[in-house]
């Protein structure tokens, strides 16, 4: 396979945007994006080296740089205001094509959305809303630190609706402390009953420096046992599925075509450019990740435009394997011949372990050769991945 494939390869030229807006109302206790208390001069200055960055990471793309798909997320890009998202829209257009945008998504919490802010954001192109509801259980939403109550999920996804959004998600959290089946069998039943078109339902990671973790390390919130866990997923597998909501991804549930476009690029392994605080890239083979601190960040894009702080560049076998751990995060699963031909190895030759998945029943072949990882080893799939790449 050549190494030098032609610029419209998709996985050379980024068809995607992703855009971090790092404000919140508050900060959850899960939490460990990059994220900050809104605070209107902060976010003044974020935008100006935002605006920075999208100059000077764009300049080397083929012009004019049109994404297929663009993606805000946080923080809580729905924490700014009219006034200050207008601000937002004119410096993305300034910088790039937005007319060959098919899905163009913004992640959004209970709470800090209203008609005039949903109106406004459908006028701007946003055509997929994407709702941090978590529970509808109130004793679930206070363990997470969510400043949003049950009922305002609801309302929520009902003045997208009446705004004209025909495109909405939700989050859904399993595996929380606490949390009893019963919690989340009521929790399915509200997801369903709103009709969105997809759903996401991750479950808990206890990520270092949150609180959460950190109240795990005191003894004072007790985590659930792996088996309790797994139950857990198992259920949202069988209801959401049962409900008209097919899983397509490990954590991800959709209307048929309503699939995620923009997080589709991402478990192909194809490209795409991310900018703001903590952003990832993939352009050219090369992963690069952007400053984490927002100080550090700020700095450096109004500097120079490049906030840079980490790059890999990936050889064929890294990428090669890479690519086939996050296309097995797909429930139609990896193609073996579509595989070779696109990142140069065999699947079964070059991945031994995957055949020994295969006969442990963790891993499936399908009738057509597709592999994909079986119904059994979903709850598992994150050490099955870890061992492959």
């Amino acid at each position: 396979m050549s190494e030098h494939p032609s610029q419209k390869d998709p996985r050379i030229h980024p068809d995607g945007l992703y855009v971090h807006l790092p404000f919140c109302a508050a900060i959850c206790t899960y939490c460990d994006f990059a994220s900050e208390v809104y605070a209107a001069a902060r976010a003044r200055r974020y935008f100006e080296a935002l605006e920075n960055e999208l100059r000077v990471r764009v300049a080397p793309l083929t012009q004019p740089f049109a994404p297929r798909t663009v993606f805000l997320g946080g923080g809580t890009p729905s924490a700014l205001n009219v006034a200050e998202l207008r601000s937002f829209f004119e410096l993305l257009r300034k910088h790039v094509d937005l007319r060959r945008v098919e899905e163009f998504t913004i992640e959004a919490n209970p709470g800090s959305t209203d008609g005039e802010k949903l109106e406004f954001l459908l006028a701007q192109g946003i055509n997929r809303i994407s709702f941090g509801v978590q529970s509808f259980q109130p004793h679930l939403l206070k363990l997470l630190g969510r400043v949003h109550g049950a009922q305002h999920g609801r309302e929520a996804v009902a003045l997208a609706r009446s705004a004209g959004f025909t495109n909405v998600s939700i989050d859904l959290m399993h595996g929380l402390p606490t949390q009893s089946l019963d919690d989340l069998s009521r929790d399915i039943d509200e997801a369903l009953a709103l009709r969105t078109e997809h759903i996401s339902a991750y479950g808990l990671i206890y990520e270092d420096g949150t609180p959460l973790k950190q109240a795990v390390a005191k003894g004072v919130v007790q985590t659930l046992p792996p088996e309790e866990e797994s139950e857990h997923y198992r259920m949202v597998m069988e209801r959401l599925e049962a409900g008209g909501l097919p899983q397509y991804e490990i954590s991800n549930y959709a209307q048929p075509g309503r699939e995620a476009q923009h997080n589709l690029i991402y478990w192909r392994n194809e490209a795409y450019l991310g900018v703001g605080v903590s952003a990832a890239s993939f352009i050219n083979f090369e992963r690069s990740t952007n400053y984490y601190q927002m100080d550090d960040y700020m700095r450096e894009a109004l500097a120079s435009g490049v906030a840079i702080e980490s790059r890999e560049t990936l050889d064929r076998d890294a990428r090669a394997r890479e690519s086939l751990v996050l296309e097995l995060r797909l429930r139609a699963g990896v193609d073996p011949e579509l595989f070779k031909k696109r990142w140069g190895i065999d699947i079964h030759q070059d991945c031994p372990e995957l055949d020994r998945y295969i006969a442990q029943g963790l891993v499936e072949r399908l009738r057509d050769g597709r592999v994909r990882i079986s119904r059994a080893g979903l709850p598992v799939a994150d050490g099955i991945m870890a061992e492959l790449v």
